[in-house]
């Protein structure tokens, strides 16, 4: 039977394999987090009268962090404006007031909203105001946005998905598992353990949120106006509704530990599973309505799919810690002798549920094989992939010591293993932990991150209003450069080649960009798109879009650079339909 039940786990893996092939291929179009799609003013547009507002317009709705909305004078001093608020009755659009008329000269506006998904996007671009002015030399624009929240806020968050594996996993194994172990001090300290730290990454979740977004230090996590920002995003309302069903699962523990049977009949051991994975799948969907789930393609089953995910590797990760933690150093030879073999079918049945479930995922968030290794997102999931390949083979070797020491089914007719051959199962269920922690891990990273499929496909649009400026001449000569940068992408004819990329001047102003794509063989290449954007890390401004105009593999886009400093230009270079390269250059500007 055993034997048999291996099998057909096998084959459900490799049809799973499968399945993932064929749907990375006929994947469906892309989708993205909030996207600016208009403003006014406009990128790069000259107007010859002060504007008396900063409109902006996305794609999707977006939630304004104070501090979110911010304006630069030509002196590249900041310039205050009125609170940023929706049009009425439309979450898609940011509306500030200027407070004064603004002086000639160019102006840089800097955004930073939250999309519907929880994740926070930004950007930059700039426009003139009558006759273009030079930046006085010396001054610096102020950095006030250099803070330490997000590291803190991807703490929290790998917290949070840790205490509650280790809070549903010890609850599940043991009302499924280990009834008595409901009496053990080790099983109760891990059990109140995983409640605790959920409890308190929520919290401090809910407290850092604000601080993550606005790009702050952790000093703001009490900053009133941050915290209300956080309530009014839909991971803010999920967070508390989360400390509150934490709240009100305390009770329910306490009767677990004390008064659940030592040894329940079969009806009362199916009943009290089915409440722990209810109560557990309520919790899950604290995080799957405020994250990719909820946009995108196929919303409505995306979030069931994504509660299942997360509670199936709940139930096994947990299950480890349950196992390693308090029973196996029980050796208490009667209970493992049943328990054992029953997580073993548990796990076996998750490690499906994460298969079948994870296809669909991949499926919605890479869409094809070019951006897994294309896209940072990507190369995180193949790490995290390749993790649970390894989890998936320990699992396989502990079905196989289970089978060995036990029977199928805790068969008493074999002896069990010596305390020899426990410890060494002892040791590879802490390893298996190890594994299971960094997975944890990358989950929490993937979560933060823009999915592969829109982190692909935004580069094959402008990010901000395109550039009205008038064409520059394409005649101009190119400045020299003294090292070209090498790219790949995919493979073919136009693959491999090399960008070299001027600005001139490189100055505080308007300048031009000068891009000329080259083959292997030094010659131009005819690629079929070519994106740029400017980016000052620094200063935490961008990206700026560059319009560029040109073919035959020589580029002109035109530029107003509003701060001096070691300036990023982001070049994404498109060789076929979905092969791309992202090559980064640094320009420095002087004032």
């Amino acid at each position: 039977m055993t034997r048999t039940r291996t099998r057909g786990a096998g084959l459900a893996v490799l049809l799973a394999g499968f399945a993932t092939a064929v749907s990375l291929v006929v994947a469906s179009p892309a989708w993205a987090h909030a996207e600016l799609v208009d403003a006014a003013p406009a990128n790069g547009q000259i107007y010859q009268d002060s504007p008396r507002t900063l409109l902006l317009q996305f794609t999707d709705p977006v939630t304004v962090p104070p501090d979110g909305l911010r304006l630069f004078g030509p002196d590249g001093a900041r310039i205050g404006i009125g609170a940023p608020v929706h049009r009425v009755g439309d979450d898609t659009s940011v509306e500030a007031p200027l407070n004064g008329k603004l002086a000639d000269g160019v102006y840089t506006v800097s955004w930073r909203v939250v999309s519907s998904d929880s994740h926070p996007v930004q950007g930059a671009y700039t426009f003139t105001v009558g006759t273009p002015g030079s930046r006085p030399a010396g001054v610096t624009p102020p950095g006030d946005r250099s803070g330490d929240a997000a590291t803190a806020y991807g703490a929290a968050r790998w917290a949070a998905f840790a205490g509650f594996a280790v809070l549903l996993g010890t609850a599940f194994y043991l009302v499924w598992c280990w009834p008595a172990g409901a009496r053990r001090r080790p099983a109760r300290r891990v059990l109140w353990a995983g409640w605790g730290a959920s409890l308190a990454a929520a919290i401090a979740s809910g407290l850092l949120y604000g601080p993550y977004v606005a790009d702050g230090d952790v000093a703001g996590a009490f900053d009133p106006r941050l915290l209300s920002t956080t309530w009014d995003t839909g991971l803010g309302r999920a967070l508390g509704i989360r400390v509150a069903l934490l709240l009100a699962a305390a009770p329910a523990l306490v009767w677990l530990l004390n008064r659940y049977p030592d040894a329940p009949d079969r009806r009362t051991r199916w009943t009290a599973a089915a409440a722990v994975l209810s109560a557990a799948a309520a919790l899950a969907a604290t995080w799957s309505i405020a994250n990719h789930s909820v946009t995108g393609e196929a919303g409505g089953f995306a979030v069931p799919v994504d509660v299942v995910h997360l509670v199936a590797t709940s139930v096994w990760l947990g299950g480890l810690v349950a196992l390693a933690m308090t029973h196996v150093p029980a050796r208490d030879a009667v209970t493992l002798r049943v328990a054992v073999p029953r997580f073993s079918h548990t796990a076996l049945v998750c490690v499906a549920l994460i298969a079948a479930t994870g296809l669909f995922q991949a499926w919605r968030q890479v869409g094809s094989p070019p951006t897994l290794f294309a896209t940072a997102y990507g190369r995180v999931l193949l790490a995290k992939v390749a993790l649970v390949v390894v989890l998936v083979a320990f699992g396989a070797a502990a079905r196989r010591w289970v089978a060995r020491h036990y029977g199928a089914g805790g068969n008493r007719r074999r002896g069990g293993p010596d305390p020899h051959q426990l410890y060494a199962f002892y040791r590879r269920l802490l390893a298996e932990m190890a594994v299971g922690a960094v997975v944890l891990g990358l989950s929490a990273a993937l979560v933060a991150m823009e999915p592969a499929r829109s982190a692909f496909a935004e580069h094959r649009s402008t990010a901000a209003p395109a550039n009205t400026a008038a064409p520059a001449n394409r005649a101009a000569p190119v400045p020299a450069v003294p090292t070209p940068v090498p790219f790949s992408a995919g493979s073919g004819p136009a693959s491999r080649g090399a960008v070299l990329l001027a600005v001139f001047p490189p100055k505080v102003g308007p300048a031009q960009l000068h891009l000329s794509v080259l083959g292997p063989n030094g010659a131009p290449l005819n690629v079929p798109e070519v994106h740029a954007a400017m980016t000052l890390t620094d200063r935490d401004l961008g990206p700026i879009p560059v319009e560029l105009q040109g073919a035959g593999g020589h580029y002109i886009g035109q530029l107003n650079l509003p701060f001096p400093g070691r300036w990023q230009a982001v070049l994404t270079v498109r060789t076929t339909e979905t092969d791309q390269a992202t090559v980064r250059v640094v320009v420095d500007v002087s004032a």
